[in-house]
């Protein structure tokens, strides 16, 4: 193989990015997952399939703790601590609707109310025998 000498380098010009615009969220690529969400119905979906509702004071029911799970997971998080920091992002609580969000504990609070049976009704599957 033939080497070609370069003659001169050409020097990368110097780039400054600042990040301090409204609206910027590090988790962008989870906005169209919600929007996908919303055209599914995926919160009406649950509620038909699992009815655990709370108490009319309740902050947060259990629809919306399925969502944020589900959220959390799509963006890699292992744990609820990770799923809540996912969630706290602004530009997410304001696509969601959620004025604020929970912490990891009342999440896994709200997420023992559902059965082994009422994770077969989300799935659509047969109960195991």
């Amino acid at each position: 193989m033939k080497n070609i000498a370069k003659k001169y380098s050409k020097r990368q010009p110097k780039i400054k990015a600042e990040m301090s615009g409204k609206g910027l969220t590090v988790h962008a690529g989870l906005l169209p997952v919600l929007n996908f969400m919303g055209k599914l119905m995926f919160r009406e979906r649950v509620h038909e399939a699992v009815h655990k509702d709370r108490g009319a004071n309740a902050r947060y029911q259990f629809v919306d703790a399925v969502q944020m799970v589900v959220i959390g997971l799509i963006a890699g998080a292992t744990s609820m601590v990770e799923v809540m920091k996912v969630c706290t992002d602004e530009v997410l609580k304001k696509m969601s609707g959620w004025k604020e969000v929970p912490v990891d504990t009342t999440i896994g609070r709200i997420m023992k109310l559902a059965s082994q049976g009422d994770i077969v009704e989300l799935t659509g599957g047969d109960p195991p025998v």
